[in-house]
């Protein structure tokens, strides 16, 4: 049996490779994964705030702000487009797989346990689907796990600075992902249990000092304008449904069975979960990272099916930390055993298991990076054609062809506008706008730049703006495209592209 030290120096060796091999992975994900129709927005509020516009403030956006600095920096230093956008989001993916290797291998002392964790991680369907995108999961996933990391090492010597920036990666993931707020009480209840006697409230004050620095970015916003901040973040959330900010459970009930047994993610969620209670039990674990890694995964899993409408992607967060607490906690498992027979029959369920959860991830990677059979927002297989990079690419370069640079045109998909030279049409720089405009009055709307479909068609009468795009549009009700095809039609514009089922109209030109 090899000792500690050496299990250490063998999993550093494989540090390279597991790097390479997960940048490989998530690069060529990215590249292939359907474009999912929220990226549109996120790539053009990412490309707004690179020419200096600010959300909430110059136009409507939905999340909590970081999303769009981070992007908008990355392509501010390479270039806009689809593909140097997702590479940007594939690095954070592999950065986080290497973090989860690193903390595996530090936790468990075992090269292979961390082997283990990057296989379940690379092959998680809500992983390899969700994360390489241009949305928030990887950015704060990866804020999330550097705090987790970071406070599992805590100790009553350790300097009161890693609680710190502990604190301030929480908060970093707070202003990507703003319900992450949730965490805090397990992120202090860890930081209080190991802290000394003697410093426990100055370590949980150096925490919260870091967590305030670190969600600074939504202070500031907040402080310019309360009432933008809290609409664009909470109040657009309360009024999209009939069912509030917290509803609908029948649609929650519905939605934790698709986690769990859905076609979506296959039985991955349903595994690591059995296998996590099973651990949990059976090492009857009271401490170690492990339990702080299931504790963060049960309450993100709690607040990821509070909002309404839920969503299966939203618990692609918690697959990091079960990863970690499963894999971590089997392994413990494993070297409790002491006599032969028990521990090689633990092995091969291990090996059982992570080959049944590799196997379950090949429908996924078909559906999503390929077929887009039963993908939410791709209507069929042939319409996901219309959901490539390569084809929305195709339509922005047409879109730099027919309008001058910085004109302002008019695409259902604000993600056709994002890539392009273009400016998005006033109200047109997000599609969610439009799903609660009757619900707001002329001066909320005006105040949060959103527009109605009224007003909308008033501007095409009036030949402003004098580009329309119309594809892939799929919130707000406006997917009925052949309608939008008559009202463009009797307004005299012409169609002059047309790339898959996207279509190109311009008035008042030949062009």
């Amino acid at each position: 049996m090899k000792n500690p030290a050496e299990m250490t120096r063998a999993s550093r060796f494989a540090l390279a490779p597991v790097a390479v091999f997960l940048a490989c992975f998530f690069e060529f994900a990215a590249c292939h994964r359907l474009i999912d129709g929220d990226e549109g927005f996120y790539l053009l509020a990412s490309r707004l705030v690179m020419e200096h516009r600010t959300p909430y403030f110059d136009f409507f956006y939905t999340q909590a702000p970081l999303v769009p600095y981070a992007y908008g920096l990355w392509m501010w230093l390479f270039r806009i487009s689809w593909f140097s956008a997702r590479s940007f989001s594939a690095l954070l993916t592999a950065i986080l797989g290497v973090l989860i290797y690193e903390h595996v291998c530090h936790e468990t002392r075992k090269w292979a346990a961390g082997a283990a964790a990057v296989i379940l991680f690379a092959s998680s369907t809500l992983i390899f689907a969700w994360f390489p995108l241009v949305k928030t999961y990887s950015l704060a996933a990866l804020f999330l796990v550097g705090a987790y990391v970071i406070v599992t090492r805590l100790s009553p010597a350790s300097s009161p600075w890693m609680a710190a920036v502990a604190g301030l990666l929480f908060g970093l993931g707070v202003d990507t992902r703003s319900y992450v707020v949730g965490l805090a009480p397990v992120f202090l209840w860890w930081v209080l249990r190991h802290s000394g006697t003697g410093n426990r409230n100055t370590r949980v004050l150096w925490f919260l000092g870091g967590f305030t620095v670190g969600i600074v970015p939504c202070l500031i916003l907040f402080a310019s304008s309360p009432s933008l901040f809290l609409f664009n973040n909470l109040g657009y959330h309360a009024i999209r449904s009939n069912a509030g900010l917290i509803g609908d459970w029948r649609g929650k009930f519905v939605t934790g069975l698709m986690v769990l047994f859905g076609r979506a993610n296959g039985v991955q969620f349903a595994i690591l979960s059995a296998v996590s209670l099973v651990v949990i039990f059976a090492t009857r674990m009271r401490k170690g990272g492990a339990l702080l890694a299931f504790a963060i995964a049960f309450v993100l899993g709690f607040i990821s099916i509070l909002p309404t409408p839920p969503m299966v992607q939203y618990f692609c967060m918690c697959m990091p930390f079960l990863i970690v607490g499963v894999v971590c906690g089997a392994s413990d498992f494993i070297a409790s055993q002491r006599s032969g027979s028990p521990k090689r029959i633990a092995v091969l369920v291990s090996v059982i298991v992570v080959v049944t959860f590799v196997v379950a991830s090949a429908p996924g990677f078909r559906r999503y990076l390929f077929t887009g059979d039963r993908v939410v927002g791709i209507k069929n297989t042939d319409d996901a054609r219309n959901w490539t990079l390569a084809n929305a690419s195709a339509v922005s370069r047409a879109i730099d062809e027919l309008a001058a640079p910085k004109e302002q045109i008019a695409s259902f998909w604000p993600g056709y506008v994002a890539a392009s030279k273009a400016e998005p049409s006033p109200g047109f720089e997000n599609d969610f706008g439009w799903v609660i405009a009757n619900k707001l009055t002329s001066d909320q709307r005006a105040k949060y730049h959103i527009i109605t479909r009224s007003e909308i068609e008033a501007d095409f009468a009036a030949h402003t703006p004098r580009i329309i795009v119309l594809g892939n549009q799929w919130n707000g009700g406006f997917s009925d495209a052949s309608e939008w095809v008559s009202i463009l039609r009797k307004d005299d514009y012409v169609e002059v592209r047309t790339i898959g089922d996207t279509s190109i109209f311009v008035c008042c030109s030949k062009r």
